[in-house]
């Protein structure tokens, strides 16, 4: 029999043949030809006809099920009931159930609702269900391993609605839920780990709401989802891993809304999204670390609105879609390496978003960063990393300069450029002294000059009021120095006048500052002029107000253009 091409068709396409010939002990044969999308055959597979009666004769007796590599017709723990007149909500006991390789044929639908299997394993191990429908309602499987591994279902309804898995472990590692609607709503997987591997989910709404996982790990790597609804809203994840690497969510809404992932790892490495709504909003990552990185978010939209986080990373994915940031606590978000081509959003709207630490190294903003520079404390988010260098944090800075004028955000903007040549320039020193030891004879000089000048002075040209409020300090200062020299040191230096004696009716300390005045703005009047080695300090002055002056007009120019 050959497994592998039926195991990669989702849609299952089969005829049934009774033979009269003996296999596997049992007096007839069920010889099942299917078939591709073509209706081309691709395999024979032939197995043992199991009556259903003798199989209600089994669960009378109390003995084991073993039904490996038989067809089974219209199996239904219903009709069990009802033929033994029992109450629609009695559980049946199945013990020490195998259908490894077998085959649930049904008219309308395999039923194994309220069933509670006892043994050290249950086995569905390669079993096939037929196109109807296939209930596993409030099943409980008590508290052995159970397997579906490599079992196929068929087009209709799959339920495991409200089951009870206990302590062993479960494994669906490459189960094909074919093309039906598929549910777990309400499931109770106890502490043994969880195994969806490589599993194919079909093309209708896949429903794990309110599902509880306790502390085994959990595992969809390689899982593959259809274009349906993908609802993981309100489930406990426990505290175990959880792997969903390299998983394709394909087209259709995704919703993680509201679900607790526990204090284990969340992993979503290199997983592809389509076309929809991927929500995570109001999700509770608790302790853990979560892990998006290289991820493919498709196009729609993405939230993370209101969810709570500790570490959470987006390394080199591509954002082709509205993403919603904005945590409503979350200590780190790593954004490196990630392509902007829509819109990401941390700009707070009536709450506050609450991100301690944002990394933005090496992002490319080719749409649009929703950040404010106030209400998302972006120097804090840029300082408080730990791991990246001063050259790094200043790249972030112009990253973030360059977005901040794109949108419109020029007071934010100042806000970054000024940040960005700060980090630069400290950056350069620590460089510098780093080559050589004996360059800091000249690098600290320059440093606390540029430091000065270009930062203390005018924020790097982003604050003319500053300047100007620096060019009257400069004026006063100069003006009491003149005065101070004058009055007590003449030997040193003075300010003299043109002026016959009787024009002069200020006190000189007016006329210290008049003389500073004119001196700054260069005016010349010659009614005053420095005397001795005030010259120096007059010279000096008149500098400092052609470069103040200057610097002013850049600054008050670039504001008042944009």
């Amino acid at each position: 029999m050959l497994e592998s091409p039926l195991h990669e068709h989702h849609l299952l396409r089969y005829q049934v043949n009774i033979e009269d010939k003996p296999i596997f002990g049992r007096e007839k044969t069920a010889a099942i030809s299917f078939f591709d999308e073509n209706n081309k055959r691709v395999a024979i597979y032939k197995y043992a006809v199991v009556a259903v009666d003798e199989i209600y004769g089994m669960i009378d007796r109390g003995e084991n099920l073993h039904l490996n590599n038989c067809y089974i017709n219209d199996f239904s723990l219903t009709d069990y009931r009802v033929s033994k007149g029992l109450d629609d909500h009695v559980f049946i006991k199945l013990i020490n159930f195998s259908a490894k390789k077998a085959f649930f044929d049904c008219d309308v639908t395999t039923d194994f609702s309220y069933s509670e299997f006892e043994g050290a394993k249950t086995i569905f191990d390669s079993a096939i269900f037929g196109n109807g429908r296939t209930n596993f309602f409030n099943a409980n499987f008590g508290h052995g391993n159970v397997s579906f591994k490599k079992a196929k279902f068929g087009s209709g309804s799959t339920s495991f609605q409200s089951v009870k898995f206990g302590d062993g472990d479960i494994t669906f590692n490459n189960t094909n839920f074919g093309t039906g609607d598929l549910s777990f709503v309400d499931g109770q997987f106890s502490n043994g780990n969880v195994d969806f591997k490589s599993t194919y989910f079909g093309d209708g709404t896949v429903d794990f709401k309110f599902s509880r996982f306790a502390s085994g790990d959990i595992s969809f790597e390689r899982a593959s989802f259809g274009k349906g609804k993908k609802d993981f809203k309100n489930v406990e994840f426990g505290g175990g891993k959880i792997d969903f690497r390299r998983v394709e969510f394909n087209d259709g809404d995704v919703s993680f809304e509201g679900v607790e992932f526990g204090n284990g790892k969340v992993s979503f490495r290199s997983s592809t999204f389509g076309v929809g709504k991927k929500t995570f909003e109001f999700a509770d990552f608790a302790d853990g670390e979560a892990q998006f990185d290289l991820v493919d978010f498709g196009t729609g939209t993405v939230s993370f609105n209101k969810a709570r986080v500790s570490d959470i990373s987006f390394k080199g994915c591509p954002l082709n879609c509205y993403m919603d940031l904005r945590f409503g606590e979350c200590k780190l978000v790593d954004l490196s390496n990630t392509i902007v081509r829509d819109i990401l959003d941390v700009k707070p709207v009536g709450e506050k978003v609450v991100i301690q630490e944002m990394n933005l190294v090496d992002m490319r903003i080719l749409g649009r960063l929703f950040i404010s520079w106030r209400e998302n404390d972006v120097v804090d988010l840029i300082y408080n990393q730990k791991t990246t260098s001063l050259y790094q944090k200043a790249e972030q800075f112009r990253v973030l300069k360059e977005n901040f004028r794109n949108n419109g955000q020029y007071e934010d903007e100042d806000g970054a450029y000024l940040e960005f040549k700060r980090c630069e320039s400290k950056a350069n020193l620590n460089d510098a002294i780093l080559k050589d030891k004996k360059n800091a004879l000249w690098a600290y000089p320059n440093y606390y000059f540029q430091k000065y000048v270009f930062d203390y002075v005018g924020r790097y040209a982003t604050a003319p009021t500053r300047v100007l409020l620096n060019a009257c300090f400069t004026v006063i200062v100069y003006g009491l120095l003149y005065y101070i020299i004058t009055d007590f040191f003449p030997g040193f230096g003075s300010v003299a006048s043109t002026l016959p004696p009787e024009l002069l009716h200020i006190h000189e300390f007016w006329n210290s500052m008049y003389y500073s005045a004119i001196t700054f703005f260069t005016i010349g009047y010659g009614d005053y002029f420095a005397d001795g080695y005030l010259k120096i300090f007059a010279a000096l002055e008149g500098f400092s107000g052609v470069f103040l002056m200057s610097y002013f007009t850049v600054a008050f120019v670039r504001k008042i253009l944009r």
